[in-house]
C-alpha cells in the first residue's frame, strides 16, 4: 500500500517562517517576551480556530521547531532587539494529508511590528518551502516537481502582506498527487499573523479554495482589535 506525502516538512517549514510568533521557550533571536494578559488573549484569538474550519476530520497535529538543516537564509531572524507582548502558534490542524497552520504576534509598538514584519518578509520564503521539501524527499524516495510558483493577491486585507504559492507534483511509490503550499503574512498595527496552508488532491482531501480564502479573512480580521 502507497503511503502518504510526509506533513512532517510543512509543520517544520511553518515553524521555520512563523519561529517569532511562539509563545515555547524562548531560544537565541526570539523576541523579548514582556507578554500581558490582553495582548496575550488578542494574540490567541487571531490564530485559526477549529470552529473556522468547518465540517470534517480535522485533527489537532503536533511540530517541531527544527531548522537546523535549513539554508542560512531559511533561519529565523533576529528579532532579539524588539518586545512582544503577546503570541500563539498552536494548534496545526491536519484533515487527510492537507494542513492548516497559524501563528500570531503583538509586539510593544507599530514601529516595532514594522521592523520585524521586513526583516521575516525579506526571507525567500518559497524558496525555504522548495529546499525543505527537496531535503524530505531525499531522506523518503518522492520525486517532486514545481508546477509553478508565484504569489497570491489579498485586496486590501492588510496594510502590511506578503504571500506565495508553490504547486507541486509529488510521486510516492508510483502513486502521483497533485498539490500545493501557500503562505500569506500580514501585518496591521502592533499584530501580525501568519497562515499557512498545504492542500493535496485526490487521492487525498485538498482544502477548497473558497475555505482558504475564508481563513485568511478571517484571519485579516483579527488583526484589529
Amino acid at each position: 500500500m502507497a503511503r502518504r506525502p510526509s506533513l512532517l516538512l510543512v509543520l517544520v517549514l511553518f515553524a521555520v517562517l512563523a519561529g517569532s510568533a511562539t509563545a515555547a521557550a524562548t531560544k537565541a533571536g526570539d523576541p523579548q517576551k514582556r507578554h500581558n494578559a490582553a495582548d496575550q488573549s488578542w494574540a490567541e484569538r487571531m490564530r485559526i480556530q477549529r470552529s473556522d474550519l468547518g465540517a470534517g476530520d480535522w485533527r489537532v497535529e503536533q511540530h517541531s521547531d527544527d531548522d537546523s538543516g535549513l539554508p542560512k537564509q531559511c533561519k529565523d531572524p533576529n528579532l532579539s532587539d524588539l518586545v512582544e507582548t503577546g503570541s500563539a502558534e498552536k494548534p496545526d490542524f491536519t484533515r487527510s494529508g492537507s494542513t492548516v497552520s497559524s501563528g500570531s504576534i503583538v509586539f510593544q509598538s507599530e514601529r516595532q511590528l514594522r521592523t520585524a514584519f521586513a526583516r521575516l518578509a525579506r526571507q525567500p520564503l518559497s524558496s525555504c518551502f522548495i529546499t525543505a521539501l527537496k531535503q524530505e524527499a531525499r531522506r523518503s524516495g518522492m520525486r517532486i516537481r514545481v508546477a509553478s510558483l508565484g504569489t497570491i493577491r489579498t485586496g486590501n486585507l492588510a496594510p502590511l502582506s506578503k504571500t506565495g504559492r508553490v504547486d507541486l507534483v509529488l510521486t510516492v511509490q508510483g502513486v502521483t498527487v497533485k498539490g500545493h503550499f501557500s503562505y500569506y503574512l500580514l501585518g496591521h498595527g502592533r499584530a501580525s499573523v501568519m497562515l499557512v496552508v498545504s492542500s493535496f488532491q485526490r487521492p487525498l482531501r485538498p482544502i477548497p479554495a473558497s475555505l482558504e480564502r475564508h481563513l485568511v479573512t478571517v484571519a485579516a480580521k483579527r488583526l484589529v482589535p
